[in-house]
């Protein structure tokens, strides 16, 4: 869900860019800005508070350049301004039960008060070397760029797309806390500008030598972009080892015909930053309100027909006084956890481990390659496909490997029937 939300917030920036485009009727400008002024305001006020900070310099280049004026800014920024908080303020109160505007509490909470330093630090070039790079598929993205804002006829459509944009990461950068999705909104423009480069190129590849050479190695550079997008999408799938451990989860206690009506599950912090969500312990079209005691909400799931509903009543406690408690323990039937040590590992059994992406490793020799760990523990998930493609590639190539490092991230862990833990003693 949080990634259909970002694809649509995304487009609605992706369209307002659009609008800033010059057009090929002069008489359209006028209409077009004040439109891509609303739509930024409307994505910065009611969804994400960054947009602001690309609004005020996309509109800063305008009137600098100078291709529009403050007559043409004022009136459409504040009445979107109002339509927003008008909308967003009453249904996020009504969800939180208290006044408030998320969007610029975020902003203070994060940017002036500094707290998303807490979610950790990246170096004041981070966005430059390692993330817009990575998210542009790199060097034919910086050959391209350079040839459109210097071509006289690409200049000033591919100005208009790429200066707001740099502009806009460059001041992001000064944010220590650095994440790629809070300049996701910068690449459809960036990707354009350089595309018009491309297209020039791939239009005039009849008149030189050069300029065949050229556009024969655009269309190799496109088949590269794909297959290298394909490999990443594939490794990426990797790095949510909570949300496979939980859909193993689900489905064990799906299939457990002693299962109780109500089934008490712990998520630690790591298992609930990759991948477990209430929305991923949905299975049916009914998710009942969240509600007190352990547990984070409680969702409904059917186990079949005639054999009644199960729900998984899922916990994401993080305070480290309760989870030093033996008691708090007592309270779940299953965990889903990095450190089984945690929990006391002699009232539970290991069901399965979900194993994490680690890196790309070089294997040679039959004889090669390091230990997952705990090798006794069924892996589950799509850690269980590396390693079976792994142990046939080594065996078609005599131990050569070269792929995914899988270590062991979160293991399932079942309370054992009859320990002193229990639910029913720790109730007697």
């Amino acid at each position: 869900m949080f990634v259909m939300f970002l694809g649509d917030l995304q487009r609605i920036a992706t369209l307002a860019f659009a609008f800033l485009v010059p057009p090929k009727n002069p008489k359209s400008t006028a209409p077009r800005q004040r439109l891509a002024i609303t739509l930024f305001v409307f994505a910065a006020a009611i969804f994400r508070s960054e947009i602001a900070l690309l609004l005020g310099i996309s509109v800063l280049y305008l009137l600098v350049i100078p291709a529009t004026s403050l007559e043409r800014v004022i009136l459409p920024f504040f009445v979107a301004l109002l339509v927003s908080v008008l909308i967003t303020i009453p249904v996020d109160s009504y969800f939180w039960q208290k006044p408030v505007w998320p969007e610029l509490w975020g902003f203070y909470y994060n940017a002036v008060l500094g707290s998303s330093t807490l979610w950790g630090v990246s170096p004041w070039h981070y966005y430059f070397t390692s993330a817009l790079p990575r998210l542009l598929n790199g060097y034919p993205f910086l050959i391209l760029l350079p040839l459109s804002l210097r071509n006289p006829a690409l200049a000033p459509a591919a100005k208009r797309l790429a200066i707001p944009s740099l502009l806009f990461v460059a001041v992001y950068s000064l944010q220590p806390h650095k994440e790629a999705r809070f300049i996701f909104y910068v690449v459809p423009p960036l990707t354009a500008a350089a595309a018009l480069s491309a297209s020039y190129l791939f239009n005039h590849r009849n008149k030189s030598f050069l300029a065949s050479l050229l556009s024969a190695a655009l269309v190799l550079a496109v088949l590269a972009s794909f297959a290298t997008s394909t490999t990443m999408l594939l490794i990426s799938s990797l790095n949510y080892p909570g949300g496979e451990a939980l859909t193993y989860l689900r489905d064990l206690v799906q299939a457990d015909s002693e299962a109780s009506a109500i089934v008490p599950v712990h998520a630690d912090v790591l298992a609930c930053m990759t991948g477990v969500t209430l929305f991923g312990t949905a299975m049916s079209s009914i998710i009942p309100s969240p509600r007190g005691g352990i547990g984070a909400g409680l969702v409904g799931q059917e186990r079949g027909a005639g054999a009644g509903q199960i729900s998984l009543l899922l916990d994401k406690t993080e305070n480290p006084a309760a989870l030093a408690k033996d008691t708090f323990w007592r309270q779940f039937d299953y965990i889903l956890m990095e450190d089984p040590k945690k929990a006391g590992a002699e009232d539970w059994e290991t069901v399965g481990v979900v194993l994490g992406y680690r890196g790309i490793e070089v294997i040679r020799g039959p004889d090669g390659g390091e230990k997952t760990g705990r090798e006794d523990v069924s892996v589950v998930g799509r850690g269980a496909v590396v390693e079976t493609l792994k142990q046939k590639i080594r065996a078609l190539t005599g131990g050569l490997w070269v792929g995914p490092r899988m270590r062991p991230a979160i293991y399932i862990l079942k309370r054992v029937k009859g320990a002193m833990g229990t639910r029913e003693s720790a109730g007697a």
